[in-house]
C-alpha cells in the first residue's frame, strides 16, 4: 500500500459547508449511470452504423467497466471504521501534532483508491490511499501550528471508486474527535522553570524539604481557627492549643490577575505594525494567556500558595485557588478563555482584592496600561501588595498625553523601517525606554512596581534574560 499526503489550509468557513456541497447518493449514482450510459449508447450507434474492431473493443471496455461499477456499488465497502489517536496527549500552542489514523472496513471487491479528507478547524487534511485486498490499515499525518483553544474534528469525508473513477462510492462517518492544545508558557527574568523561582515572590525549591513543610506554619491557637487544623502532637507538646498556619496567611501567597476585557487588548493606533508584518508575532491576549501559563507553572513546582482570577466568573471568586499540581480544570479555562469579558481590569481587581494581605505578590497581566485600573493598583502598592505587571502597551501618564503620545504610541523610526524587518519584539530597547519615561508604567514603577513587557517573554526553551525595569528611565538586566 503506498500514501500520498496533501496538506492544506482552510478558511473555517469553508468547512462548514461540507455537507452542502455532496450531493445526496441517490442523485450522484443517478448522473454516473446516466453518463456512462450516454457515451456507451454513443459508441453502440457508431459500431452498429460503421462496424470495425476498435469500436467493439471500446464497447467491450465499457461494458467492463460497468459492469465493474455496479459490483462497487452493490458490494463496495461497508461499516467504515475510523480510529484517530493524537500526539502528545496534552499539546501546547507551536507542537507539531501526530495523528495516527487506524481505517478498518468490509467488502467483496479490491478497492482500487480510496481518499479521506479530514476537516479539523480552518485545516484540511488529504490522504490518498491504495487499499487493494486490504481490509485495515493506518497512515499517520502532522498538523502544525494549530493555535490554542479546543479543536473539534468538524466533518469527515471518505471516497472510493474504480480506476478511471467513474463510479464512485461515498460515506461521511460521524465522529466527534476533540483535542485540546494549551497555551505554550512563558516565562520572565527569574521565572525560569528549573529555577523555582516567581517574580517577587523570593522563593525556591528546596528537594531536601516537603511542599507541606514550606508551606505550613505552627501558631498559637485563636478563636474562628477551623478544628482541621489543629496540630495535636505539638499541642500536647506545649500544653496549649496549637495551629496549622497556611502559607496564605504568612504572605507567601500568590495572586494572577488575567485580564480578558477586550478594550484592554484594543491596539493603539500608533502602534499598529506594517501590514506586511501584521500577523507575524500572536496577538497580545495569546501572550497574556501564555505569561498566565507560565506563572501557574512556576507556582506549581515551587509549591506556591496561588489563586488565578479572570472575568467571566461569579464576582468575588477565584478560578483556582491552592497548593500543588493545577487541576485538569484550570487547564482546560486557559485552553479555551477569550477576550470576551464584560468586566474591566479595575473591577477585576476589585474583586480579587478581597482576599489580598500585605506582603503577598500579586501578578497582574493585561494588554494596554490605562489610568482606571493604574489607580486601583497604586492603591494596592501603597497598602504593602507587591505587584507585578505583566503588559504589552504602555500609556502616557495624565497631564502629559500631549507631549508624550507622539513619542510613546507613534511608531518612530527607531521602531520600524519602512524599507526595512521590524526588530524583533516589534520595539527596541532604546524606543521603549525613551516612551518609558512619564508614563502610566513609569508611575506605578515609582510606586514599587515591577514592570515585564510581553514582548520581552521567551518560552522555557530558549529562555534568556529580560529586561526589567528597576527604576524610572534606568532599565537593568536581570
Amino acid at each position: 500500500m503506498s500514501s500520498r499526503s496533501l496538506y492544506e489550509r482552510k478558511q473555517q468557513k469553508n468547512t462548514k459547508n461540507l455537507r452542502s456541497v455532496s450531493l445526496p447518493r441517490t442523485r450522484r449514482v443517478v448522473g454516473e449511470w446516466l453518463r456512462m450510459l450516454s457515451v456507451t449508447g454513443i459508441i453502440g450507434i457508431l459500431y452498429a452504423w460503421r462496424g470495425g474492431g476498435s469500436l467493439l473493443f471500446l464497447l467491450i471496455a465499457l461494458g467492463i467497466i460497468m459492469l465493474n461499477g455496479l459490483g462497487l456499488q452493490l458490494f463496495g465497502p461497508r461499516r467504515i471504521k475510523l480510529v484517530r489517536t493524537i500526539t502528545p496527549a496534552r499539546p501546547v500552542a507551536g507542537d507539531i501534532l501526530h495523528v495516527k489514523v487506524q481505517v478498518s472496513f468490509h467488502g467483496r471487491l479490491p478497492l482500487p483508491w480510496m481518499t479521506i479528507v479530514d476537516y479539523w478547524s480552518g485545516i484540511r487534511h488529504h490522504e490518498l490511499l491504495f487499499p487493494g485486498f486490504r481490509r485495515s490499515f493506518s497512515y499517520t499525518y502532522t498538523l502544525e501550528g494549530m493555535p490554542r483553544g479546543i479543536h473539534h474534528l468538524q466533518g469527515c469525508r471518505v471516497t472510493w471508486g474504480d480506476l478511471p473513477g467513474w463510479f464512485t462510492g461515498r460515506i461521511e462517518p460521524e465522529d466527534n474527535e476533540v483535542f485540546r492544545v494549551l497555551p505554550a508558557p512563558l516565562y520572565f527574568g527569574g521565572m525560569l522553570p528549573d529555577s523555582g523561582v516567581i517574580p517577587g515572590a523570593g522563593m525556591s525549591t528546596k528537594r531536601g524539604r516537603s511542599i507541606g513543610e514550606e508551606a505550613l506554619d505552627i501558631r498559637d491557637y485563636t478563636p474562628g481557627d477551623p478544628q482541621n487544623r489543629i496540630h495535636w502532637k505539638n499541642s500536647a507538646r506545649r500544653g496549649s492549643l496549637q495551629t496549622r498556619v497556611p502559607e496564605r496567611e504568612r504572605g507567601q501567597m500568590s495572586c494572577v490577575v488575567l485580564a480578558n476585557c477586550p478594550k484592554s487588548y484594543e491596539i493603539p493606533t500608533g502602534a499598529l505594525a506594517p501590514r506586511s508584518h501584521r500577523g507575524a508575532t500572536p496577538p497580545a491576549f495569546e501572550k497574556a494567556v501564555s505569561a498566565a501559563m507560565g506563572l501557574m507553572l512556576s507556582a506549581e513546582r515551587t509549591g506556591t500558595y496561588i489563586q488565578l482570577f479572570s472575568g467571566g466568573w461569579p464576582e468575588g471568586t477565584a478560578r483556582h485557588e491552592g497548593l500543588g499540581k493545577i487541576p485538569g480544570r484550570v487547564l482546560d479555562f486557559l485552553t479555551g478563555i477569550s477576550p470576551d469579558s464584560t468586566r474591566s481590569l479595575s473591577q477585576l481587581l476589585e474583586d480579587a482584592s478581597r482576599s489580598w494581605i500585605p506582603g503577598m505578590t500579586v501578578s497582574i497581566i493585561t494588554g494596554q496600561l490605562e489610568e482606571e485600573s493604574a489607580k486601583v493598583i497604586a492603591r494596592f502598592l501603597v497598602q504593602g501588595v507587591k505587584v507585578d505587571l505583566y503588559y504589552a502597551w504602555d500609556s502616557p501618564a495624565p497631564g502629559t498625553a500631549d507631549t508624550l503620545s507622539q513619542a510613546h504610541l507613534q511608531p518612530s523610526d527607531a521602531m520600524f523601517q519602512a524599507d526595512s524587518q521590524p526588530v524583533s519584539g516589534s520595539v527596541t530597547s532604546q524606543a521603549y525606554r525613551q516612551s518609558f519615561k512619564g508614563s502610566v508604567g513609569d508611575s506605578l514603577t515609582r510606586l514599587g512596581a515591577r514592570l515585564y513587557r510581553l514582548d520581552t517573554a521567551l518560552p522555557a526553551s530558549s529562555y534568556k534574560e529580560v529586561e526589567f525595569h528597576g527604576l524610572s528611565g534606568k532599565p537593568t538586566l536581570r
